[in-house]
């Protein structure tokens, strides 16, 4: 059976300027049927995706694995305007 996961993130500096280098941190969690809440999914593959302005398509930039609790951490390198997921 599958459990619902959750993703939180930030990205900063925001806003953040061409050529600068961006930080996206966040959390992977998933659901525990005994207590019902969310706790930290360690050792999972979370693509971080980005989509150039004008094109309709989203390209994974980079692979990152959860750690321990489920934290993440990651850097890139910014080279062109558009939207982060």
């Amino acid at each position: 059976m599958k459990r619902a996961s959750k993703l939180t993130t930030d990205a900063s500096p925001e806003p953040v300027a061409k050529g600068a280098k961006l930080t996206v941190t966040g959390k992977l969690s998933r659901a525990n049927w005994e207590d019902l809440a969310h706790h930290g999914f360690a050792g999972q593959q979370v693509k971080l995706q980005f989509e150039k302005a004008g094109t309709a398509h989203y390209s994974t930039v980079k692979t990152v694995k959860s750690g321990t609790h489920g934290n993440l951490s990651t850097k890139v390198t910014v080279t062109a305007a558009g939207s982060w997921r």
